[in-house]
């Protein structure tokens, strides 16, 4: 360890991650903990909570001396946890569909992507053209990455719906896990039963690719890969596949059309320059993270974060949300720029674990905004209420007219 460790105490905070205000803009109340240090405690909680890029970089990346929330992540998919996996086993696993999230691959499906976003838009385009005013959020942002996961997987689209609904109440699960009141209760309650349903679905399609082998879809790549794995490691990582290719896709979609509505200049300069597009929603994904953090817990060593002698077993949240604000990392980080230099933020994670799916999401993104230039260029906020998932964080509703 470092010889130049500081022997105070670390601060303590009192953070309501649970305040509708806190929800809805999240970054003065974290930006009071970064100002109380780089380290601090939850007076509440006892997490340590991180916020620098760096030390978030180190805490989220490093499975050497870092483990991820095994029990919680567990419990959300029913199952082992696809993250919980480190070194060669977990290459070898994420290597059964790496294939598939390559740039290369998702180019080869863009026309299936294209075609479903034109599909879905077109009723909510129509309307916002007559002059309504569109709650995107289910017209739009939720159906879209729905609908494309379960193509890929081969799974019947018609069940989207339900897909919707459990992995909006799976999220319950982390966002009511340290919420001691009858509310944080019963989200993890309504959580745990939708992931027994969606575990339950997710055993039948497996079965039907066992019965029919050879298919060339997502689930049948788990199911006739070579890799050694459990029943219950191969329902709760296409469990897994399913949450995260709809939950997380879909609130990054809806930050992108929130946070450009909200500063029109640079959308005009997006309609002009289609270029831009990648590079503005990475800088969204920098400004406006749906991950707001990352729970980790210090493995059977002592570790050393900003400074501080951290114990073996303790909980650490990586801030990334404002680690990814570093002023340290970015100049002028409260800032919405989609000129700004690029650098690596920490939406899609870091190193080994970095999110398997962000070429597709990244993907769909850009062809609805793409979608949106073209049909409704100027489109306007009426309401963005982003609920009181403060961990997985983004638009629930989105009030949107077509604008002048």
């Amino acid at each position: 360890m470092s010889n130049t460790l500081i022997e105070s105490p670390v601060p303590t905070v009192d953070l309501d991650f649970y305040d509708p205000d806190f929800v809805n803009d999240p970054y003065p109340a974290l930006e009071a903990v970064r100002a109380a240090g780089p380290i601090v405690r939850h007076a509440k909680l006892g997490h340590y909570l991180i916020t620098s890029y760096r030390d978030c970089a180190r805490a989220m990346g490093q499975g050497r001396l870092f483990t991820s929330d095994h029990k919680q992540i567990g419990t959300l998919f029913g199952g082992p946890p696809f993250t919980a996996l480190e070194g060669k086993r977990h290459a070898d696993v994420r290597g059964i569909w790496a294939r598939d999230f390559r740039r290369k691959n998702i180019d080869e499906i863009s026309g299936m992507i294209a075609g479903i976003v034109a599909e879905t838009t077109r009723d909510a385009i129509d309307r916002m053209r007559d002059g309504e005013v569109v709650d995107i959020v289910p017209a739009v942002t939720r159906p879209i990455p729905t609908l494309v996961i379960a193509t890929l997987m081969g799974i019947p689209t018609e069940n989207f719906a339900e897909f919707i609904r459990w992995t909006d109440n799976m999220t319950g699960i982390m966002e009511g896990r340290d919420d001691p009141t009858p509310r944080g209760r019963r989200l993890v309650e309504v959580g745990i039963e939708s992931t027994e349903l969606m575990n339950a679905f997710v055993a039948t399609i497996i079965e039907e690719r066992r019965r029919e082998p050879g298919q060339t879809d997502l689930v049948s790549k788990m199911v006739e890969s070579d890799v050694p794995m459990t029943e219950a490691e191969l329902i709760s990582w296409n469990t897994q596949l399913i949450f995260a290719g709809n939950e997380t896709t879909s609130k990054l979609m809806g930050s992108c059309l929130a946070v450009l509505a909200q500063h029109p200049e640079q959308r005009a300069q997006l309609r002009e320059d289609r270029t831009l597009i990648a590079q503005a929603i990475e800088e969204v994904h920098r400004y406006n993270s749906v991950k707001m953090w990352n729970m980790r817990f210090v493995r059977d060593e002592d570790v050393e974060l900003a400074g501080h002698v951290v114990p073996a077993g303790a909980s650490v949240m990586a801030l990334q949300g404002l680690g990814n604000r570093d002023p340290e990392r970015w100049e002028n980080p409260d800032v919405f720029d989609i000129h700004r230099p690029v650098q690596a933020h920490l939406g899609f994670g870091i190193g080994s674990h970095v999110c398997l799916g962000n070429n597709l999401a990244r993907f769909e993104i850009e062809t609805v905004l793409n979608r949106f230039l073209d049909e409704v260029p100027d489109w306007e906020l009426s309401e963005v209420d982003y609920g009181l998932n403060a961990m997985i964080r983004g638009p629930v509703k989105m009030d949107v007219f077509a604008g002048r």
